[in-house]
């Protein structure tokens, strides 16, 4: 590594602003907003300073590569992707989790987006802050949460912003613990963020302070980070405790910069005061603050000082000579300095007065950053003014971030023709008014609205006889069920190559498209309860790569038909047959005669199938959308069964999960064996906002099977399982 040069004894002398003259910034489209994986369109120009680069090699690995009870995975689960939706695009930067409601970035991303030139900002529309995202392309076991875009507490020159979530991250995803100690040359360091916007990466590789590790109020370090790694927690490895907040490198030093910790600490009456909620988050607080970095004459370039005092003379302007004084305070010219800004910069001193013998020795204190919100319109939305509004409606009336969300997904309704009138006014009695006043909620149920409304789309052909066209749908599956999804691909032409490398000839792989826009290639659907042994048995036999994961499908809303040598044969002659009721509502399809074969795929009771040959009590069906497979004969009808009553019910009038506590009975609701709570034993949770499908209803209790939200992975019992729940709970209609 090359000494570092004068720029970084400027860096130690001047304001932070005013010599980290580029930033670099990655820009996706404003449509992804409210997705895990963003669409990319643009990306900020560069400089001699970047506010992220490479230090030689490129050494940043997927935080995939750890088990999840490794310390690099314990310690990212608390880091996140910070999307900041502007006018021009969006965004995203890192940030992490410091308290229950607080989490901590760059000033640069924000507010300090808007003053970026590449950017072409002129306003903050809106920010999230994405959770649980590890794995590139894949939404599952994410969380996003809403982000007030007006900071708490936010300094330009020590480039840090602490921003307030909705909702308590902590809860789910913990802390990071923050260090006041001082940075040692040489020290081991991992850097912990999301570059590219792309899934968490982790640095550790020649990851370490600099020699020297300081220079002035700047943390210098050699790991690798991308644009998006700003506002990333530099952590020491000894200590496994935040150092530094990551935030700009210079391509000429071979060196990225940090703020050290304790700077920030010394600085921040926010992050104190949630470290006084929250004990043991940091340690050797300093009882006296650390003053700002020192202006000691004996650590003085004269000839920077020289070339300030010459530049700001040149400008002729009030800010030039007090940068100058702020960093050269003992200098020879200061005194000229000193009495150009007494004179012309609203500092005139009396008639008579001695100036150089009585003005005190200037002092430089950035300014702190002053946000005044605009007051909120007296109807938000054109409804607000209407009476009998519910406690979900009052809230978003009174919240100037939720009455836009709900605008954007009004928005969002009116641009697509996949779902019904009827279908949207039963999520937003169903789904968002089950929230009540909760603002978190309400957020993230809209932004999850948003994103289906934007993703979903009516069946369409990829045309130009590519071969393959789209057919929508609900492809979510039983809860007790799961897809082995074996690769996420971003075009259908990646997924197709895949499939044709790891299962040549096997006609049951299916694909579908997210919301995200990726395809996700399915190799079968088995019981979550035995998901875990069956990828164990599969990987270990190489048959799927080792990244395959279970997958309920709540995000699939297409899937792709192939058509050529690669779609299933033309039905071939055969006779018709239903899909029976029965309690399941579904029939599973196998991909052998018998229930040691993995399932294929499912069709719901009244299904017609196409019978083309039988083994024993196993028929061979081909379905409607061109799957083959095998079902258990006997499950099947030659005649259309009765049309059934179907029944959804939403869980609502609980607490949020946030306030899940086992021993007072918030937060959940019990789903037992047997409708009473003397005789049914427990066996699962429902939370707030969860879907179940009613099988059944005995006076104020209801059978139930969790269909989608939390109740997939509960907390204590098992996601999927059939029982009775209070009927006092839940929001049920029929059809």
């Amino acid at each position: 590594m090359r000494h570092l040069t004068a720029l970084a004894l400027a860096l130690a002398f001047a304001p932070m602003p005013g010599v980290l003259h580029a930033q670099d910034f990655v820009g996706f489209d404003r449509s992804s907003f409210g997705r895990v994986v963003l669409n990319r369109n643009q990306s900020a120009g560069t400089g001699d300073m970047d506010f992220e680069m490479s230090v030689g090699q490129y050494n940043n690995e997927s935080i995939q590569n750890y088990s999840p009870t490794s310390v690099f995975a314990k310690m990212g689960h608390s880091v996140g992707r910070l999307d900041i939706l502007t006018d021009s695009g969006i965004f995203p930067c890192t940030a992490f989790i410091v308290s229950d409601k607080h989490i901590l970035t760059n000033y640069h991303c924000v507010p300090g987006i808007l003053n970026n030139p590449q950017a072409k900002a002129t306003r903050i529309d809106a920010v999230q802050f994405v959770a649980g995202y590890t794995q590139q392309g894949v939404e599952e076991g994410t969380r996003t949460y809403i982000v007030s875009p007006t900071p708490v507490e936010a300094y330009e020159d020590l480039d840090y912003a602490v921003l307030e979530v909705l909702g308590n991250p902590s809860s789910d995803y913990g802390t990071l613990t923050l260090s006041d100690a001082t940075p040692q040359d040489g020290d081991p360091y991992w850097v912990i963020g999301h570059p590219m916007g792309e899934a968490q990466r982790i640095s550790r590789e020649q990851c370490r302070a600099n020699r020297p590790a300081l220079s002035g109020h700047q943390l210098l370090h050699t790991c690798d980070t991308l644009p998006g790694n700003s506002g990333s927690p530099v952590i020491d490895a000894s200590l496994q405790k935040v150092i530094g907040l990551h935030h700009a490198g210079s391509k000429k030093d071979s060196v990225n910069f940090a703020i050290p910790m304790k700077d920030i600490l010394a600085r921040s009456k926010v992050l104190m005061a949630a470290l006084g909620t929250n004990p043991g988050t940091v340690t050797d607080v300093p009882v006296n603050p650390a003053p700002l970095p020192g202006k000691d004459e004996t650590a003085m370039d004269l000839a920077l000082c020289d070339s300030l005092y010459k530049e700001a003379k040149d400008l002729g302007q009030c800010f030039g000579y007090e940068a100058y004084l702020a960093s050269c305070e003992g200098h020879a010219y200061a005194i000229f300095a000193q009495g150009y800004v007494n004179s012309q910069c609203g500092g005139d001193p009396a008639p008579g007065t001695d100036t150089a013998a009585n003005t005190p020795a200037p002092t430089y204190t950035p300014p702190a950053p002053t946000y005044t919100p605009p007051p909120a319109p007296t109807n938000l939305r054109p409804w607000c003014g209407n009476g009998g509004l519910n406690s979900t409606e009052r809230a978003i009336c009174s919240d100037a971030y939720l009455a836009g969300l709900d605008e954007e997904m009004t928005r969002a309704y009116g641009n697509q023709n996949h779902t019904s009138a009827g279908d949207q006014s039963a999520w937003r009695t169903g789904t968002r008014d089950a929230c009540g006043s909760n603002a978190s909620c309400i957020g993230q149920v809209t932004l999850a609205r948003i994103t289906y409304l934007k993703g979903s789309g009516p069946a369409r052909s990829s045309g130009g006889g590519s071969g393959y066209s789209l057919r929508s749908g609900n492809y979510t599956l039983a809860s007790s069920q799961c897809y082995i999804i074996t690769a996420s691909r971003t075009s259908v032409a990646e997924a197709l190559d895949f499939v044709s490398q790891w299962f040549p000839g096997n006609p049951n792989t299916r694909l579908f498209q997210a919301t995200n826009g990726y395809y996700a290639v399915a190799y079968e659907v088995t019981y979550r309860s035995q998901a875990d042994g069956r990828l164990a048995q599969l990987k270990s036999q190489r048959i799927i790569p080792s990244d395959s994961y279970c997958s309920g499908g709540d995000r699939y809303t297409a899937e792709v038909i192939r058509s050529g040598g690669s779609a299933p044969a033309p039905a071939p002659s055969g006779y018709s047959m239903y899909v029976d009721n029965n309690s399941d509502m579904s029939l599973n399809v196998r991909s052998g005669p018998g229930t040691n074969y993995g399932i294929v795929t499912e069709v719901p009771s009244g299904a017609m199938v196409t019978v083309t040959g039988t083994n024993g009590q196993w028929s061979n069906i081909l379905t409607d959308r061109g799957q083959r497979g095998w079902v258990y004969s006997p499950l099947l009808t030659s005649n259309r069964p009765a049309a059934r009553k179907t029944c959804t019910g939403w869980v609502t009038g609980l607490g949020p999960i946030s306030q899940y506590n086992r021993s007072t009975g918030s937060g959940y609701l019990s789903v037992r064996s047997a409708p009473s709570t003397k005789s049914g034993k427990k066996l699962s949770e429902l939370y707030l906002g969860d879907r179940v499908t009613v099988l059944a209803q005995d006076g104020s209790w209801a059978q139930v099977r969790c269909a989608a939200g939390q109740c997939m992975n509960p907390y204590e019992g098992i996601g999927g399982a059939t029982g009775w729940a209070s009927k006092k709970y839940l929001n049920i209609q029929c059809n």
